[in-house]
């Protein structure tokens, strides 16, 4: 979707359930990394970002105004600093 809201290669869109999976455990897999990173699972990597919203809740036009609450590195909870909006 572009800025003014026109839907280009409408025909081409993935679902945001696909778009999540392609960044994250079908990006490993291309990395031949999926037996490490891409997904939570036990014996992974806990490297991930919590986002204040669900993506699969929101309107997918919002997808790009959710806010990262923090982050997990090696499964110690990082919150983000606190800034002014």
């Amino acid at each position: 979707m572009t800025a003014s809201g026109r839907v280009l290669g409408e025909e081409n869109r993935i679902s945001v359930q696909q778009a999540l999976h392609a960044m994250t455990l079908g990006a490993a897999y291309t990395l031949k990394l999926d037996d490490r990173i891409g997904s939570i699972e036990t014996g992974k990597q806990a490297d991930f970002a919590i986002l204040e919203e669900d993506p699969l809740a929101v309107d997918p036009v919002r997808l790009k105004d959710i806010r990262i609450w923090g982050t997990v590195l090696g499964g110690t909870v990082f919150p983000c600093p606190q800034t002014e909006a």
